[in-house]
């Protein structure tokens, strides 16, 4: 399974998408999460100590890829080393065996666009499609909408859209939702995260309902998941029976049989 997240900045996303991969690790399944934000949380928020984020490196385009170009000038690329390999010189490994790399990065103040990058972590996800069924890669985007334009998200098994329970956030998923069809995604899902209250949950199903989105789970506001943050913990440490804990276990149950993945056999 391949999932990317995407969402407005605050959202949760980076959160849901550490929970999900450490609820997947924790159910057999081998995990893997990328970080495609140039500002990169996804390994803090996983539970991975700062000792070893600070020997997270940026993955370079060539550690993972080899491309070639035939008589025509088209280009193809290609898998030059395992997920494994990169890990073993880029990542580090979090709690529950979970891989972390992160895969964009600022290149300085006034350097230019990280378009290249972005290219990159499209590619691979493209060749990851031919992982093993046990195999989840968990691609955690930028708070922005401009990696669909790029298409940074093009080769994914699904989108999940973060979304809260307000107009701004809202208006954003009604953006996202459209270019990610553009995209030719299999599946895109919307995900209502921070909800509160019935109130919350019926505004977010209406406004769904009218501009087509599937909306697939709501996750409660759970006051832990900030507690986690100031601390500096991953909230399925800090509180492993938060309900929020409870509501990504849940989704992550239902999006591996939407996309008909078998369960590992531990």
């Amino acid at each position: 399974m391949r999932i990317a997240l995407t969402g407005k900045g605050g959202s949760g996303k980076t959160t849901l998408a550490a929970t999900l991969a450490r609820t997947y690790a924790r159910r057999g399944y081998r995990v893997n999460a990328l970080d495609g934000d140039p500002n990169p949380n996804l390994a803090a928020a996983i539970g991975i100590s700062d000792e070893d984020v600070a020997r997270l490196r940026r993955v370079p385009r060539e550690a993972f890829l080899e491309d070639h170009h035939d008589e025509a000038g088209n280009e193809t690329s290609h898998l030059s080393h395992s997920i494994q390999e990169v890990l073993a010189d880029y990542g580090v490994m979090g709690p529950d065996s979970v891989g972390v790399l992160t895969m964009t990065g600022l290149l300085g103040a006034g350097k230019g666009c990280i378009c290249g990058q972005h290219s990159a972590v499209r590619d691979v996800m493209e060749q990851l499609a031919s992982s093993e069924p046990q195999d989840v890669t968990i691609l955690d985007t930028e708070a922005s909408i401009e990696h669909l334009s790029r298409g940074t998200v093009r080769n994914v098994d699904a989108l999940l859209v973060v979304t809260e329970p307000y107009y701004r956030s809202l208006e954003t998923a009604g953006r996202v939702v459209p270019l990610a069809h553009e995209l030719g995604l299999p599946a895109v899902w919307v995900v209502a995260n921070k909800v509160r209250n019935d109130q919350d949950r019926e505004a977010i199903l209406q406004y769904g309902a009218s501009r087509g989105f599937e909306i697939i789970a709501a996750i409660p506001y759970d006051a832990q998941v900030g507690e986690a943050d100031l601390l500096g913990l991953s909230v399925i440490d800090h509180a492993p029976a938060a309900a929020t804990v409870a509501a990504i276990g849940a989704l992550g149950e239902d999006i591996a049989q939407r996309l008909g993945a078998a369960i590992p056999v531990s």
